[in-house]
């Protein structure tokens, strides 16, 4: 009934304003004050542009931002709402005019009469020091199956990261990136490329969001051959470097993904039979438990311990690592064997150790395991041809695939 009543007054009002208005009423209609509702930090994320605002409750603004590869930071201004129209007038120049609604704490929308729109959203804290730390992803905006991402956001404002990313086709370390946070955008620079636009990102920490601990939502834009799309990965933060000292780890699970068969038949892993044209993350836990899998990282070598067909085998690889990236030198003892390269990283607490496979990762990785095994059983010998029929075996079964194992540490 209030609401009916107030509008029924507006309305009389309205009616008043248009049937007698004349030079005694020429004033400016302020539907409400909106100035206390804009201080505050807002930031926009768009496929094209991205600002940050800081707002004051002295009307000044801050703006950081891109837009068409174009970059600015801390560029000062003042902004002022009247006749429910945004007015943001920089000392570049670079001047703004709009329609402006808001939803006050939340967000607010401005749009110019040629209709170009652009949402703010309202940054209640200052996400600076959540970002902080070493974070992994692997389900990057690509989709590749062997694509996969550790960024190390230190508090001085370098960024190191590891492994496949979009576009590259190699493995890289890049340590030469650093980054600022402005409210909940982040942006990254190349080594002395300032006055080149940096990669802007939009993110939210949620505090032991999972079992594994603390997670982060990430929200960017990527060129694809449908053009540019808006892409969202999930980053778990892990253990900054891998703990060399910790204790042994036993296996636990195992997550896949991408798998694509060759052929559409059973072929044996230590015994164990797999199809990889239906094949299931139970089917390496049934392998694993089965065969008492265990691991020790140490600083220059990692010793699996197993049991395959009732025979128990230990082997102690040399490793090195790059980033937490680890090669297996399995070739060192028998030069018939081949490396393997990997991801390892571990939870925030060590409790946890990830191995991380792509496709050739995972077909050199079981193929040495399948012929040391079969050397142990006695079922085949060191020639050259008969390793190289093991790996040709496992090629022809499986064309793609994506593994994380999963190890628990023993107590």
């Amino acid at each position: 009934m209030k609401k009916i009543l107030k509008f029924m007054i507006l309305a009389l009002v309205a009616m008043c304003g248009f049937a007698s208005c004349s030079e005694e009423c020429d004033h400016k209609f302020i539907a409400d004050d909106h100035s206390a509702d804009l201080v505050g930090t807002w930031t926009c994320l768009q496929a094209d542009f991205a600002e940050a605002l800081v707002i004051s409750a002295d009307g000044k603004v801050v703006s950081t931002g891109v837009a068409f590869g174009e970059y600015w930071e801390n560029v000062q201004g003042t902004v002022k709402v009247e006749n429910n129209r945004l007015t943001m007038i920089f000392e570049d120049h670079d001047n703004y005019e709009g329609h402006f609604d808001i939803i006050p704490g939340m967000a607010f929308t401005v749009y110019n009469d040629e209709g170009r729109r652009f949402t703010y959203n309202y940054c209640k804290e200052d996400l600076s020091d959540e970002i902080v730390g070493m974070w992994v992803c692997t389900q990057t905006p690509s989709g590749k199956a062997e694509d996969m991402l550790i960024q190390d956001f230190q508090k001085d404002g370098k960024l190191i990261t590891t492994g496949k990313v979009p576009e590259v086709d190699d493995f890289v370390v890049v340590g030469n990136s650093t980054y600022k946070v402005f409210g909940d955008l982040y942006m990254i620079y190349g080594e002395g490329e300032r006055e080149v636009a940096p990669l802007v990102f939009k993110f939210n920490v949620a505090s032991n969001a999972t079992g594994l601990g603390d997670m982060m939502t990430v929200t960017g834009f990527m060129q694809t051959e449908n053009g540019v799309v808006e892409a969202t990965s999930p980053w778990l933060r892990i253990k900054e470097g891998l703990s060399f000292n910790a204790k042994p780890y036993a296996y636990n699970t195992a997550y896949i993904s991408n798998v694509k068969g060759g052929k559409d038949e059973d072929f044996s892993i230590l015994g164990h039979p797999f199809n990889m044209a239906n094949v299931k993350a139970g089917d390496f836990d049934m392998l694993f438990h089965s065969e008492l899998f265990c691991v020790d990282l140490k600083e220059n070598h990692i010793k699996q311990l197993f049991r395959a067909n009732g025979q128990d085998i230990a082997i102690d690889i040399p490793i090195t690592v790059e980033g937490n990236k680890v090669t297996l030198h399995m070739g060192t003892e028998d030069t018939k064997l081949q490396d393997v390269e990997m991801y390892m990283f571990q939870d925030a607490d060590a409790c946890q150790l990830h191995m991380y496979m792509h496709t050739d990762a995972f077909i050199n990785y079981f193929a040495n395991m399948e012929v040391i095994s079969l050397q142990v059983e006695g079922k085949i010998g060191s020639t050259q041809a008969e390793i190289d029929a093991v790996y040709a075996n496992m090629k022809a079964r499986i064309e793609a695939i994506n593994v994380s194992f999963v190890f628990k540490a023993i107590k």
